[in-house]
């Protein structure tokens, strides 16, 4: 597996590309570059235009078909997209040409478009997501302003039973799902700006909220990891592993920022001023405070994974939203969902 730096320095040389393709197009500038297991660089591409070959596309078709591509990296500096415009799904000429592992930088927020890096894991290629973060970002400001597309977005995940349960009656709880969708958690993780926990969690749990490979090595590098925030009026421990995240020494930061969680919507609002833009938001708590971000209709996105279990019991996934009618019920669409070994992954958006 390439270093951080060789990820890095193939995802500016995506960049430096990308940016060859017109500014003010309806699509964005995307560059991708191929590299081998020692970082040399294979084959790389752009997107021209509207109607031209898509950035890996182009990359592909400059490859030399003599390489074996289990062992090459894709690097593009926005998640492959996964549907049919008037090009065809970059994931399927990905998966069809056999690249081992995909490397991105953003990912693609569009309805149609989005959910590509899952399709990809899904069908067994290596993905590593959120790679120079912060340039990747930029890159496509001005784009995601023409079109009225925000990165921005609160992002509620948890792991349930079919019946919607988070633990067994006893508690137990670990391991609900499987180790790929685990897997799946952590490359998610590692495309958010902030990773948001609670006291209880921090206390009950003691999680590092790293993002984090099979082997427990950090996914992507300290300043491409998710700032941890803690919400909750308890004390932390200074010895707490959430103290020692690797984005806090990149930020100058001596512990995790802590909010007391008795204002929700300003508090989560106040989160912006420690990233230069809107942040992505990614939630790790425990269902009380999930349930609480549900009330006040703060999620935007909702990802759930779901193993083929059946547990009954009292350990409800998502407790008391105050409704009282299927009118008021919360409206959510489904996005994408996909097949993870044994257990299911569904995204779902808000029901505009």
């Amino acid at each position: 597996m390439l270093s951080h730096t060789q990820l890095s320095s193939a995802m500016q040389r995506a960049i430096t590309l990308a940016q060859r393709g017109p500014s003010d197009d309806i699509n964005p500038q995307v560059g991708c570059v191929i590299v081998d297991a020692a970082n040399s660089v294979v084959a790389e591409g752009y997107h021209a235009g509207a109607g031209s070959d898509h950035a890996e596309v182009a990359a592909l078709k400059n490859l030399d078909s003599q390489l074996n591509p289990v062992g090459l990296t894709a690097v593009v500096t926005l998640e492959p997209c996964n549907h049919t415009g008037t090009t065809p799904p970059c994931v399927e000429a990905l998966h069809t040409a056999g690249i081992g592992t995909i490397v991105y930088g953003q990912p693609d927020v569009g309805q149609r478009s989005s959910g590509g890096a899952t399709e990809l894991f899904a069908r067994g290629h290596r993905l590593i997501g959120g790679v120079e973060s912060e340039a990747t970002a930029t890159l496509l400001r001005d784009w995601h302003q023409r079109t009225e597309q925000t990165r921005g977005r609160v992002i509620a995940k948890w792991a349930q039973s079919l019946d919607g349960r988070l633990a067994a009656a006893d508690g137990s709880s670990r391991w609900i799902t499987g180790a790929k969708a685990r897997r799946h958690v952590h490359l998610q993780r590692a495309l958010a700006d902030i990773v948001v926990t609670t006291t209880a969690t921090v206390s009950a749990d003691n999680p590092a909220l790293t993002a984090r490979d099979e082997h427990q090595n950090l996914l992507v590098a300290p300043q491409d990891q998710p700032l941890p925030v803690i919400f909750g009026t308890g004390t932390v421990a200074d010895d707490a592993l959430v103290h020692q995240h690797p984005a806090l020494i990149s930020r100058g930061l001596a512990r995790a920022p802590q909010f007391s969680g008795q204002d929700l919507r300003n508090q989560f609002a106040g989160l912006s001023k420690y990233i230069d833009a809107t942040p992505r938001v990614f939630l790790e708590a425990g269902p009380r405070f999930t349930t609480a971000v549900l009330g006040q209709h703060l999620a935007d996105e909702l990802l759930i994974y779901t193993a083929p279990l059946l547990l009954g019991g009292p350990h409800h996934a998502v407790g008391e939203l105050g409704i009282e009618t299927l009118t008021d019920a919360h409206k959510l669409v489904f996005s994408s969902m996909h097949q993870l070994d044994a257990d299911t992954v569904s995204t779902l958006r808000k029901d505009h």
